[in-house]
């Protein structure tokens, strides 16, 4: 593969359109602003409140930590969107009683509402970023993606 047109490296106008990080980064940016101008439309929530109730919706009743380890997001962003969420009625939090320490989150009926309002628009905007791949490109994309995030592994970083 070295000798195709995406290893070119920084030699010409058209090295940073060949740049992984930059392609999906700025991939990464239209597809949240996509998904946010849905989500706002739709019930009024932010990217990563979705995500917080599609992992309640996924997981059922569970911890801060637990939605954190899952999803990787910034832990600051991740407690200022749970508290904010708390505060709006969209979930509760409560003390997880196995350890008197942690706390437990779960939909509110406001939560699930919302999401349940949502969940349609997200389902569509999904299929509709699939249907512009066919079945083959999908499964390559993934494979590709997943090879991607191994590279990526700790202990492969510094090779």
């Amino acid at each position: 593969m070295s000798n195709s047109k995406f290893a070119t490296g920084l030699h010409d106008s058209e090295s940073l359109k060949n740049m992984l990080s930059y392609r999906f980064a700025r991939l990464n940016a239209r597809l949240n602003a996509q998904a946010s101008k849905i989500l706002s439309q739709n019930g009024g929530l932010s990217l990563t409140q979705w995500r917080v109730l599609v992992m309640l919706d996924t997981l059922g009743e569970t911890s801060h930590k637990k939605i954190a380890d899952k999803t990787e997001f910034d832990k600051g962003l991740l407690s200022r969107t749970i508290k904010g969420m708390v505060k709006n009625g969209i979930i509760k939090s409560k003390i997880n009683q196995s350890d008197g320490r942690g706390h437990i989150l779960e939909m509110t009926d406001v939560g699930r509402s919302v999401f349940k309002n949502a969940k349609p628009h997200m389902r569509q905007r999904q299929q509709n970023l699939l249907d512009c791949l066919s079945d083959s490109e999908r499964e390559i994309l993934f494979i590709a993606i997943s090879k991607l995030d191994a590279a990526l592994e700790p202990e492969r970083e510094h090779q």
